[in-house]
């Protein structure tokens, strides 16, 4: 006979872990957007809290609110998240605060805001007009202005523009600072940081926060500065009481006439337009001294430029006598630095000589050719000739094998030099401002050849690049959003690390791979010096002419990429 026994249902460990499951699983809450306002009914320049809430939360998604934009300024979303569990419920949720500013008064509607496929419902809102007293208190306590030096501008040189917050007591700025615009045809350096300093204003003392900026203007034409707005928290005393209003001030858009190179520019010379334009150059040893045939002599020139940019100032030309120097190029160092209200540019070229005969040896001259902006006409600053005598015997007529003399290290210590001609005007042009600027250039290189004497490490000919090149792939993106003055010298930094050559001869070989290298070359110099444009087609062409380049090289030996002589010469 068979026993049949009985066993409860709880006493079976799969059922036991079962009954645990379904106590602990969270019952499923159905996903759901809501959306709240502080307040339906506000005064102008009030302003709002709506709070979006994302039910079942879906963090991955934001909420949309595009459809805002037409009637409120959003000045700013803040997320909050929770989550608990109550009575074997999860429930958990995130709470979108976004803070709006109507931009008219009257009846309003705050659209869906979407998250997800969720919407919200529609809300309305009123917005009452401020009275006439009332918005004459706010308009006192708070102004935005914006400053230019001058209504127009010659292509690529220096136009000041000055951003001004002032305000009184009581009225809180948000954000800290005025962030640098950004402009399309043209470059913009902010000069320092931003001031605050008390002035006057209406009869009364009020806070005053100021930021100067350098703009470049790379094609002629016009330039439009488009507006920009700033917000403000204002207290305001009406009557007893006092309030607090949310303002946004702006400024007006602006239109700056972009003239092209002046007619009387020599059109075989680079454009170089600035305030001040200083040449110096360093020897070391000095030219006064005596040197020995296989020396290896330190020439650095500094070319300083007022009120431009250093990538804005051409390589200057060095044809030392190849029957008396061999020649080798060291790396081009660019830097531009902020000094009162103009930016002030460096260009800094290095080169060995190293000296192959005996005698009086003559390095050439240098002359540069710029626009004066201030007095407007042709100038030339120029470092005449130097001698240089030599003794030992030539390279042809000395033993096989000549002892090397230790090579001296170049000190990158610029020295004020040279002199400034006008081939136009004459020195009589000028005005009170370039004298006033070429006395600051005098303080201000003195007290940078200091610093450069204590912190530039000196180079040898064998040192390493002191400006790294860039790679094929870093110079194949920057073609498409460069600048053309940075990008050509980004182009030269690269041929002349990847040719091992001089950079003018790292640009001579580039031009012979195609012609549609000497071709895209060509459109970027005028870009940069001339009057053309560097437009998409010009750079997708010097794109594809580098990859070709590149690919050449790789098909020569390294040994074999130039005709440039060795170092130490036999």
């Amino acid at each position: 006979m068979t026993r049949f026994v009985y066993t409860p249902l709880h006493s079976k460990p799969w059922f036991v872990l079962l009954l645990l499951a379904a106590l602990l699983l969270p019952v499923c809450v159905q996903a759901e957007l809501r959306a709240a306002l502080s307040a339906q009914i506000i005064d102008e320049l009030d302003s709002v809290q709506l709070v979006v809430r994302d039910i079942g939360t879906r963090q991955s998604e934001t909420p949309d609110l595009s459809g805002l934009e037409r009637d409120f300024h959003v000045l700013g979303v803040n997320t909050s998240s929770q989550y608990r569990f109550v009575n074997g419920q999860a429930q958990s949720w995130v709470d979108y605060q976004i803070t709006l500013q109507p931009k008219r008064t009257g009846e309003l509607i705050i659209p869906p805001i979407g998250i997800g496929q969720q919407r919200t419902d529609s809300i309305p809102i009123s917005v009452r007009a401020l009275s006439a007293d009332m918005r004459r208190k706010i308009d006192a306590l708070v102004f935005y202005e914006m400053e230019l030096s001058s209504d127009s501008v010659y292509v690529q040189s220096q136009l000041l523009l000055t951003r001004r917050l002032v305000y009184a007591d009581g009225v809180q700025l948000y954000g800290g600072q005025l962030e640098t615009p950004v402009l399309d045809g043209a470059q913009v350096f902010a000069l320092g940081e931003g001031q605050s300093s008390v002035i006057q204003r209406n009869g009364r003392a009020m806070g005053s926060y100021e930021q100067r900026y350098a703009i470049f203007p790379e094609q002629s034409g016009t330039l439009t500065l488009p507006s920009d707005a700033v917000t403000a928290s204002v207290r305001v005393v009406d009557g007893i009481s006092t309030a607090r209003k949310t303002v946004r001030i702006s400024t007006q858009e602006q239109r700056i006439v972009v003239h092209p190179i002046p007619a009387e520019y020599p059109a075989d010379q680079p454009w170089l337009p600035a305030i001040a334009v200083t040449a110096s150059v360093d020897f070391e040893p000095s030219p006064a001294q005596t040197v020995n045939v296989g020396d290896t002599i330190g020439r650095t020139l500094t070319v300083t430029v007022i009120g431009n940019t250093g990538t804005s100032v051409p390589p200057t030309a060095l044809s030392p006598n190849e029957d008396e120097f061999k020649t080798y190029v060291q790396p081009t160092t660019i830097e531009n630095e902020t000094f009162g209200e103009n930016l002030i540019g460096y260009r800094i070229e290095a080169v060995d000589l190293v000296p192959i005969a005996p005698g009086a040896l003559g390095i050439p001259d240098t002359r540069i050719t710029w626009w004066n902006t201030d007095t407007e006409s042709v100038m030339t600053t120029e470092i005449p000739r130097r001698a240089l005598s030599v003794e030992g015997l030539s390279i042809a007529d000395s033993s096989p094998e000549p002892a090397l003399a230790a090579k001296t290290p170049i000190k990158n210590t610029p020295q004020l030099g040279g002199t400034v001609q006008s081939n136009a005007n004459g020195l009589n042009a000028w005005t009170a401002t370039s004298a006033v600027a070429i006395l600051c250039l005098i303080g201000f290189v003195w007290r940078k050849r200091q610093r450069r004497r204590m912190t530039i490490a000196p180079a040898t000919p064998s040192a390493a690049p002191r400006v790294p090149a860039p790679s094929l792939k870093q110079l194949i993106r920057s073609t498409k959003r460069m600048a053309p003055l940075a990008l050509r010298s980004e182009l030269a930094a690269y041929l002349t690390h990847a040719t091992r050559a001089d950079q003018a001869s790292a640009m001579a070989a580039f031009c012979a791979s195609g012609d549609s290298a000497k071709t895209s070359l060509a459109a970027l110099n005028a870009a940069c010096y001339g009057a053309g444009e560097f437009n998409d087609s010009d750079r997708e062409q010097i794109s594809a002419s580098l990859k070709r380049f590149a690919q050449q090289l790789k098909r020569v030996p390294v040994g074999n990429r130039t005709d440039l002589p060795h170092l130490y010469p036999r």
